[in-house]
């Protein structure tokens, strides 16, 4: 034992018999307790850290790491003592002890984000004479400042510890000078992205600069921000290396690409984050066992409730439970086919309920700026303006007509073109005022605004649905009930043509609808031909009609008849004792 450690021993008679260094030693610029303690011991002559542990009175094999510095009570009063620096000085850089979030130079973050080895910068230690707490986080494979590779070894094979290492910057096996361990530099590939992480959590980072995050980011702290990024970024490298169900060691190191990608997600917030989401969706660790939440909720620690509320919401959009469709949305790198389906929020169903119309329709009118989406978060995924006007189908009911004037709206979308119907772009300029309509409750069951609308100014509608056609994508998912809108029929008829396999099984999507337009024509479409054409006619005896004309119905239980055919029955129709 060196005559300096014997004398230090001899020094600790009772706990509060603490001595201190020769030469006190202040902490500099993003210097953790850990990393000032070793500095201390090499400038005061000591060969380890073993002098602070009989300085202190504790065991010889007490650890000092970052990581196990959260795992026990620190005594700010008594490391002050020994460094001859003020209490203060000490508190602010502790750490606090687990369970819980700790206290990293003001970041909450999470205790785990330590890992148990050593890193170094060798070019750090030389020039500089010191090294850094953030070398510490799992997250940080690389120093900040220099971008050179942290070193967790020395050339020998030995693992640096901050119990093993001998003082500052030698190796306590061969004695080899930490500062002249050969490494490399990292690329960066994102350098906004690395400075808006750095931001967060380094304690040297200029935090004067404001970064363009969405609104709905800014109710979260540095450390929320933080964990996030490392959390999704774990994820992102599990994907990546294929080691899913794996359990990592206390010695793992996140990549730095990975970092970055997750930091440019949270950038590009909502679509950006999404579709991150979406190529994680089956990673996972082990001791994660809420199998049903998306891992990027489930990896996110139970302390930091807000957050994870905040994420299952937003994530409930493309991953929540229930009934969910697939819907083309701008924004986003991931293919169409990729998509996956949409989980309406109960404020849009509602919505689609009032209007009437299918929610495809009714996300197109928020893309469109016609109406303000109700949630925010699906708002931001379809891209839709934030400025838009509330729906508000009331102000069109105050004045109800008993008898209104003109046509069904209704009809005459139906009745302008064979498929792609515009019911968005319509609805678009019924609801800014650019047709003019008038309210008439139904005489049937439905008071879906869609069916009780009625316009005298039909040129405008024809012109509109003649001209522009369904923006919609033809990959965009529909339901029954949607199917029967567009393609009007009784749901008895709907059975029996699926039946027969003319309308296919499985999922439907627009594309496969606007192929059933285009090739056939219902008993409604027919009727809604001749009806705004100033031809309306009695369903029976209409029936009748085409019966004796001799056209073709497709199956034998549904009037429904072969485009072609029935256009030109139309053609042939004259009015008489048929009409009403």
């Amino acid at each position: 034992m060196s005559k300096l450690l014997m004398e230090a021993n001899k020094l600790v008679s009772t706990p509060m018999d603490i001595p201190s260094f020769a030469f006190p030693v202040e902490p500099r610029p993003g210097e953790g307790v850990p990393d000032l303690l070793m500095r201390a011991t090499f400038e005061n002559g000591f060969s380890g850290m073993r002098a602070i542990n009989l300085m202190l009175g504790y065991a010889e094999n007490t650890q000092w790491s970052h990581s196990a510095m959260t795992a026990r009570t620190i005594d700010a009063v008594a490391i002050a003592t020994i460094l001859g620096v003020r209490e203060e000085r000490i508190q602010e850089l502790l750490y606090g002890r687990q369970p819980g979030p700790i206290n990293f130079f003001g970041a909450k973050i999470s205790p785990f984000s330590f890992g148990r080895a050593r890193k170094v910068s060798p070019t750090y230690l030389k020039q500089k004479g010191y090294q850094k707490a953030i070398w510490g986080l799992r997250c940080f494979s690389f120093d900040p400042d220099n971008r050179e590779r942290l070193v967790d070894q020395c050339s020998c094979g030995a693992r640096l510890t901050f119990e093993r290492s001998a003082v500052l910057a030698s190796c306590n096996y061969c004695g080899a000078d930490l500062r002249e361990l050969e490494t490399s530099n990292v690329d960066i590939a994102d350098e906004a992205a690395l400075q808006f992480f750095l931001s967060l959590i380094d304690p040297c980072a200029d935090r004067s600069m404001q970064w363009n995050i969405d609104d709905g980011l800014r109710q979260f702290s540095r450390g929320e921000l933080f964990t996030l990024i490392v959390d999704s970024a774990k994820l992102l490298n599990l994907q990546a290396t294929g080691r899913k169900d794996t359990k990592l060691g206390e010695n793992y190191i996140i990549p730095h690409d990975f970092i970055l990608e997750a930091a440019n997600s949270v950038l590009n917030w909502p679509n950006g984050f999404l579709d991150m989401a979406i190529s994680i969706e089956d990673s996972r660790v082990t001791n994660c066992r809420r199998s049903k939440t998306h891992p990027v909720v489930a990896s996110i620690p139970r302390n930091f409730k807000d957050l994870r509320r905040f994420l299952r919401k937003e994530l409930n959009i493309l991953f929540g439970r229930g009934k969910r469709v697939r819907f083309h949305y701008p924004g986003t790198s991931i293919a169409q086919g990729d998509h996956p389906p949409i989980f309406y929020p109960k404020a849009v169903k509602l919505q689609g309920k009032e209007l009437g119309l299918p929610l495809c329709e009714v996300l197109n009118l928020y893309q469109i700026g016609s109406v303000q989406c109700p949630d925010r978060s699906l708002g931001l995924l379809l891209g839709a303006p934030a400025n838009a006007p509330l729906l508000n189908t009331e102000s069109f009911k105050r004045s109800p007509s008993v008898e209104a004037r003109g046509l069904p709206i209704f009809e005459l979308v139906h009745a302008s073109r064979s498929s792609k119907h515009p019911w968005a772009q319509v609805f678009a300029a019924i609801l800014n005022g650019e047709i003019k309509v008038r309210w008439q409750p139904s005489k049937g069951n439905s008071n879906w605004f869609s069916k009780c609308l009625f316009t005298t100014d039909e040129a405008r509608v024809r012109k509109i649905c003649q001209s522009r056609g369904s923006t919609l994508s033809p990959d965009t998912e529909i339901s029954i009930d949607d199917l029967l809108f567009y393609f009007r029929m009784m749901r008895t008829s709907r059975a029996m043509l699926r039946g027969a396999r003319v309308i296919p099984r499985g999922r439907l999507t627009l594309k496969i609808l606007w192929g059933l337009q285009e090739r056939y024509m219902t008993f409604q479409d027919i009727k809604a031909h001749l009806f705004v054409n100033g031809m309306r006619q009695f369903p029976s005896i209409l029936g009748r009609d085409l019966d004796s004309s001799g056209l073709r119905r497709i199956v034998p239980e549904v009037r429904l008849y072969e485009r072609g055919e029935a256009e030109a029955y139309l053609r042939a129709f004259r009015p008489g004792v048929r009409s009403v």
